[in-house]
């Protein structure tokens, strides 16, 4: 594996090509372009693992979702409300597709996995639009995957031909539109049309949403309990096709290892990936510092927030998260630090899609920082020959 750049001469069509082509219309990340000059480079038998971990952590993780059905009581100690707990062990999902990202990283000893999107993972069009734009500048190297194929694909298969299909997201952020403009621009080659909008818009009929055909949610299932207006009922009792599911939300949290063993599945690709996880409340000390060598997630964090690894926050948001955790620790979750191994000095995150259990592409994050947050760039991802 190795990070190679897109030549100097090139990289201004390129960066043009990702913004008009690639879905890229929000560029900035505050002061930080989001559209980066790399590109990872891998050879097939680097790759090969990780298409392979990625599938058997998908059937894992699975197992654990419909096994956590069975078990309300710890779902609760994932973080999850009660109300939402009784509403998702007690329903019976029909026909929806399902993906994850998996997220991988060099360390010093190996790949090791932070955590799975199991929801609302981000990064269609970089796991499948940036590969094709990237690849014309490095001969011998192909894209590996295509997430938007492999999700039209499944998609087609279960939504009714022609259907209005209702792209569910924040509609405050360029960000997330582009997103579901990615999806929606490539179903409509099929014939389908499109809805942009937010949850609160949709309407229920015996559970079925009204003059909506299929509905592709990025919106997080947490945020739908507690948005004005959003009736998340019909969501988990929905008889028109989704993608993905509420049910998602039982593999979502970074608390889920705590309650792993419980469960009478087999979890052995997690076990050997993932950090040693605790909760917080079993190594906090009076003071609210934890053991060197751990650190704190938000139980439902995503890109990076929230997380304390050192060098990487101040003192006074550390001094929050503690806080935070030591308040609130069914919502925190604490986990053994590995030592990412840069790449020509950068921090790599590189995310894995399965749909169905389908390799589906993947593209990576790179940062300056061990913390890969918000501010990291997106990147493609070339394998040699493939």
């Amino acid at each position: 594996m190795e990070l190679s750049n897109i030549p100097k001469e090139y990289y201004g069509q390129y960066r043009m090509n990702v913004m008009f082509d690639g879905y890229k219309w929000d560029m900035q990340a505050g002061e930080q372009s989001t559209i980066s000059d790399k590109v990872l480079l891998f050879e097939p038998d680097e790759m090969s693992p990780l298409i392979e971990n990625a599938i058997a952590l998908y059937h894992e993780t699975i197992a654990m979702e419909l096994a956590m059905q069975k078990h309300p009581k710890l779902v609760l100690e994932t973080g999850v409300s009660e109300e939402m707990t009784a509403a998702l062990c007690n329903c019976r999902p029909e026909t929806h597709v399902r993906f994850m990202r998996f997220d991988f990283h060099p360390t010093t000893d190996g790949w090791r996995v932070s955590e799975v999107n199991s929801d609302v993972p981000a990064g269609y069009p970089e796991a499948s639009v940036l590969p094709d734009l990237a690849r014309v500048y490095f001969p011998g190297y192909n894209k590996c995957g295509c997430f938007g194929e492999v999700l039209v694909k499944k998609v087609s298969q279960i939504f009714q031909k022609g259907v209005t299909i209702a792209y569910l997201h924040d509609t405050h952020t360029v960000e997330d539109y582009q997103i579901m403009h990615y999806l929606g621009d490539l179903l409509e080659t099929l014939g389908y049309k499109s809805m942009y909008a937010s949850p609160e818009h949709i309407r229920w009929v015996d559970n079925k949403a009204v003059d909506i055909g299929g509905i592709i949610r990025y919106f997080p299932v947490e945020w739908m309990e507690f948005a004005k207006g959003v009736d998340w009922y019909g969501f988990i009792n929905a008889k028109t096709p989704s993608c993905n599911h509420p049910i998602a939300l039982l593999t979502q949290s970074k608390r889920l290892p705590l309650v792993w063993d419980k469960l009478g599945v087999d979890v052995g690709t997690w076990k050997k990936l993932l950090p040693e996880t605790k909760c917080p409340s079993t190594l906090t000390n009076p003071i609210g510092t934890i053991p060197k060598g751990w650190i704190l997630k938000p139980a439902f964090g995503r890109v990076g927030e929230g997380i304390n690894i050192p060098g990487t926050v101040s003192s006074q948001e550390e001094a929050k998260i503690f806080e935070a955790a030591r308040e609130n620790p069914l919502q925190w979750v604490a986990q053994k630090m590995f030592d990412s191994a840069p790449v020509d000095g950068l921090h790599i995150n590189v995310g894995m899609f399965v749909v169905d259990g389908e390799f589906a592409g993947c593209y990576a994050r790179v940062s300056d920082s061990p913390r890969i947050d918000k501010d990291a760039s997106e990147i493609p991802i070339l394998v040699r020959g493939m």
